[in-house]
Parts: C-alpha cells; structure tokens; sequence
C-alpha cells in the first residue's frame, strides 16, 4: 500500500475524491499504466471495490483505460492535468459568479446591508442606480444636498441617469434654497419635483429609492455616510411611502 502524506490525502479529498478514490488515484499515479490486479495490491482496495471505483474515477475524467492487447490497464491522469481540470473548474465558477449574484440579490433571504463613508461613498451609492433598468425609477425624499461639496458628482449620475431612461422624482422641503437650487442647478425635470411644508416635513436625512434598494444618506454630518439596504419588503413599504408623500406634496 502506497504511503500517504496525511496533508495530501486531506487535499485530494477537497476535489470530492472518496477515502479509496484517494488510496487508488495515488498508487495508479505511483505505478503509471497497470491491471486491476496491480492496482488493488497497491492501493490495498479490494479487487473488485477497486474496479467499481476506477470506474467512477473514468466516468468523473479523473483515469481512463485501454487494452494493451493482452489485458485492460487503468491509467490516472497527470498532477499537472489535475491542476488544469481544477483551474477550468474555477474559471467557470467566476465566470457563472454574476449570475449567481443575480440569483442572490432577488432571494427573500435576510437583507444585504452596506455602509459607504464619505464623499466617495456617497457619489457610488448614487451610481448604484445606473444598474436599474431603462423605464425605473429613482426616488429621492428628504434633506437637500445640492449644497455639498461632491454636489457636481452628483449631478453627473443624475444626467447619466436621465440619459439611460431612468426617471427621477423627489420630495424636498418647501423652501427658497430648496427650490432655486433645484430648479437651476438640477437637471431633473423641474415637474418631477415636489415640496412639503418644513413646518412639518425637515428631515436631517435623505432616503433613495430604486429596485429593491432603499439608501438612507446623511450629508450634514463632518463625513458624509450611506447605509444601504437591499431588501423587497423595506423597499416596497419605502415606496408606498413615497408615494403618499408625493399626493400630499404640491409642486
């Protein structure tokens, strides 16, 4: 029987091998092309557990045989082709790894939830939304941020946005800078804003709202920050919201 590294045989377990795949990889490594008979003797497995095993072992591309013309011999394949079967594993994971998020995203499973810091961070949640479908919506509600320092970056990703046909709408309070800036510094449809009273509505926060994505932001803070939640419940109770919001708001 083959002696084995204990570190060997637990890394040949981790490509799902089997305690005698193992044993009978290992010795036909060891011996190159041979018989059954010959690889049960090496291996310690026997004969016939040993031939069903070489038997799955070729139907998984892990050994392969042929006949010598005087017997059937078993051969395993290569420690470099065993590395080339495992890379090819691997490149086909990551190259599946965007569909796999794309399950991940529409689970009903616990929400993701995220937190950008600083300018850097607020300007890429706001270009999360350039990920939405042509036809959604963005819906911004809450404190005005066109007097911040990053506001050009900002105003960047809404014209991106207008541009792939992503339609924006906000909820802001009803004051002089709130509407002179808007309707001169922003480029959103000026119909697509509305105000409340900020005797009643002047939030130290703004919400976003986009797919399944509800984003709060704080830019009143010494370093602005962005805690942002994927979750269909939370952003289908943010949009209802919203949109009670927007009848009770005049433009």
């Amino acid at each position: 029987m083959t002696t084995i590294n204990a570190n060997l045989n637990d890394l040949l377990a981790l490509l799902n091998l089997s305690e005698n795949e193992v044993k009978i990889y290992l010795a036909g490594l060891e011996l190159g092309a041979s018989s059954i008979w010959e690889i049960a003797q090496k291996s310690g497995v026997k004969r016939p557990t040993c031939y069903v095993v070489l038997e799955e072992l070729a139907f998984r591309g892990f050994a392969s045989s042929h006949n010598d013309g005087r017997r059937v011999v078993y051969s395993v394949i290569s420690p470099k082709q065993l590395m080339v079967r495992e890379e090819n594993r691997h490149r086909r994971l990551r190259d599946a790894e965007s569909q796999l998020q794309a399950i991940a995203s529409s689970s009903k499973e616990k929400p993701r939830i995220r937190t950008f810091l600083g300018a850097e961070g607020i300007e890429q949640v706001y270009n999360m939304a350039l990920e939405e479908p042509r036809g959604s919506e963005f819906l911004i509600l809450g404190e005005n941020m066109l007097e911040t320092d990053y506001v050009q970056n900002i105003t960047e990703s809404i014209i991106a946005r207008n541009k792939k046909g992503i339609q924006t709408r906000g909820i802001f309070p009803d004051n002089h800078v709130n509407r002179t800036m808007r309707l001169e510094k922003n480029p959103i449809d000026q119909h697509n804003n509305r105000f409340l009273p900020v005797d009643s509505f002047a939030p130290q926060t703004q919400t976003l709202i986009f797919g399944r994505t509800v984003v709060y932001v704080v830019h009143t803070e010494s370093e602005p920050f962005a805690t942002v939640i994927e979750s269909n419940s939370l952003a289908h109770d943010e949009k209802m919201k919203f949109e009670l919001f927007w009848e009770l708001a005049k433009e």
